[in-house]
This record gives C-alpha cells, structure tokens and sequence, in this order.
C-alpha cells in the first residue's frame, strides 16, 4: 500500500469534497445532520477553496492518496494558545474504503511533523458530538496515538422562543456598558475570574495571567469579525465596583456568548444571570433564534446556571494535547529533526 501525503491545493478540491462527504457519511448520525442542514458537495467545495484562500501560514489542510486513490484528509488550525496548533473536530477524515488501515495516524503525523517545522510547540485535538459514543470513539483513536484527555465540553443552545421575558428582573444594582473594543477593564476582569474558575480550559490557557488574556481575547474577537459576527464586550459593575465581563459574538440568525466572568467577590449575586438574561432578551427582540455557549462539562455551577436560563445540552466534546510522540514514531523530544 502506497500511501502519498501531500499539503491541498485547489486541484485537490474534488477529491477533498469526495472524501469529506463519504467520511462524514459513514456516521449515521452525521449523515442525518448532514442531510438535515441540506449540505451538498457544492457547498463543501467552495467552503475547501475559501479556506484555502484564507487560511495562515500555521494551518494546514493535508490530503493522502493510497494507490493513486483519496483516501484521507485532515486540518489543523491554529489554535487560542500561543504556539499551538489544533486538529479540528472531525478530522482526520477517511473515505470508507481506507478506513481503520492506519491513513488517519500518518495523516496526524505528518501534519505534526510539518507543525514542529513550522515552530509549533503544542498540538491539541478537538472532537464534537451529537452523543458520547462518537466522542469515546474519537477518544480512544487519538489516545492510542499518544494524545490525553484535558477537558470534557458541552456546546449548550438556548431557543429564544421558549425564553419567557418573565424571567426578566430590574437590578438597579447592576449597569452594564457596551463596547465594540476589548478594554483593559475586560481583560482585568476576566483574567482575574478565570484564576478563579472550574473550567479546566480556563486553567489550560492560561488564562489567570492579564498578557495571556489579552492576546486570547483580541485573537477571540479577530476569528469572530473574520466569520461576520459582531462582537461586543459588556462589562458590568454592581454598586459601582465592576465585577463582570462577558464577551458574545452575533449575526443575523445566531447569539453566541463566548466568554462570561464574575470576579469571586462578587458571585453568588445573580449577575452572571443578569447579563445573560439580558442578552437573551435582545436576540429574542431582534428575532434571532437561537443562543449558544460553551462550558466545561465538569463546571456543574456554571451547568446548572445555564440550565436555569433555558439551555439545553447539544453537542458533547472532547479536548486532548499530544503529550507521547512516541506513538507516532516520533522522539518525545522531536521538534525540527527529521524523521
């Protein structure tokens, strides 16, 4: 078996959008999510060439060919941390006929390879779900390439419709102010939360230290813009002392509440749910369906809020960082020698 790796391009298109949509359709339910968001392979290919246009010098989109055939595919993008890289969810994708032959690992490989190259420090791997099982599966491949579990996700969605603005209360207590800028108040106040927090991603990232936080909110708010949201920072103060921040990105069908923080002293006041509720209330006034977030699935405070707010558990995921290279038949002290 002739297994030929290369970095695509645009002739690679057709033969991407072929195994992208044979792989995703090998999973039954992705198949019916697929089929229900109507994706054709039209859309699959122009999303391929746009990505190509706009991807940066640290993301790759890789393709493997066995025999002549496509066979595989994968993508790394870069990632919030500095240094980082990230398999993003879903990959790598394999056509069904070259499934479970080993494609997917030197797929992974490679990409590393070209990543340390590149002078990436850290590789991570993210994998999304409608159930656990397809996330256990992910789990077990990425473990058995040398990858640990650092995070348990859940993407949590909010239907305005069901949102009643009975829940709605007065806080003279509380002023919230808007900016289209990431203040030096924000990064102050989310940092200093996230020293403080029960999601495991927040203590990953680093996000305790105030230069770590600015770099990752203002890179937050680029990605955000480049995807035609508007991004908008609130910042709260209660009795005049600020003690919140949240960060949500918009567009004209989707609410997203990217980041939420209260400082300790002031929690267990209801501001967090204050903030969210008002921004609930205005995606419902403008008719925007739906709002989504994303929390730590062991972050049961945060959980049980979002709950009491309407959320409802929607996709299951799974973080992970590459920490055995030997799996790959990789020094763990590889970086730019060869192999």
């Amino acid at each position: 078996m002739n297994v030929q790796i290369f970095s695509a391009t645009e002739d690679h298109a057709d033969d991407w959008t072929e195994i992208f949509l044979k792989g995703m359709k090998s999973c039954r339910w992705m198949k019916k999510y697929l089929n229900r968001l109507n994706i054709t392979e039209y859309d699959v290919k122009m999303s391929f060439l746009e990505d190509l246009k706009t991807k940066t010098l640290d993301e790759q989109l890789l393709i493997a060919y066995v025999d002549g055939f496509p066979a595989g595919i994968i993508r790394f993008d870069s990632y919030f941390i500095s240094g980082a890289n990230k398999i993003i969810s879903h990959f790598p994708l394999l056509h069904p006929r070259y499934q479970r032959k080993g494609i997917g690992k030197e797929l992974v490989k490679k990409g590393i390879i070209i990543a340390y190259e590149n002078g990436i420090k850290e590789i991570w791997a993210e994998s999304w779900a409608l159930n656990k099982k397809e996330i256990n599966s992910y789990r077990s491949f990425f473990e058995k390439i040398g990858f640990e579990s650092k995070s348990y996700r859940l993407e949590m969605n909010c239907s305005t419709s069901l949102f009643s603005a009975e829940k709605n209360e007065v806080r003279n207590d509380i002023e919230i102010f808007s900016s289209n800028e990431i203040s030096t108040e924000m990064i102050n106040i989310i940092s200093q939360a996230y020293s403080n927090s029960k999601d495991l991603l927040h203590e990953i990232e680093n996000l305790g230290d105030p230069a770590v936080t600015e770099s990752f909110l203002n890179r937050t708010k680029e990605i955000f813009e480049s995807l035609g949201f508007e991004v908008n920072c609130l910042i709260a103060k209660y009795k005049d002392n600020l003690c919140a921040g949240l960060l949500t990105a918009t567009t004209k069908n989707k609410g997203m509440i990217l980041e939420i923080g209260v400082l300790p002293e002031y929690r267990g006041k209801r501001i967090a749910w204050h903030m969210i509720n008002q921004y609930i209330s205005k995606m419902k006034k403008q008719r925007i369906s739906e709002v989504v977030l994303g929390v730590d699935e062991n972050n049961a405070p945060a959980i049980k809020l979002y709950e009491k707010l309407g959320f409802q558990r929607t996709w299951f995921g799974h973080l992970m960082l590459l920490v055995d290279k030997t799996k790959l038949g990789l020094n763990n002290d590889y970086e730019k020698s060869s192999v």
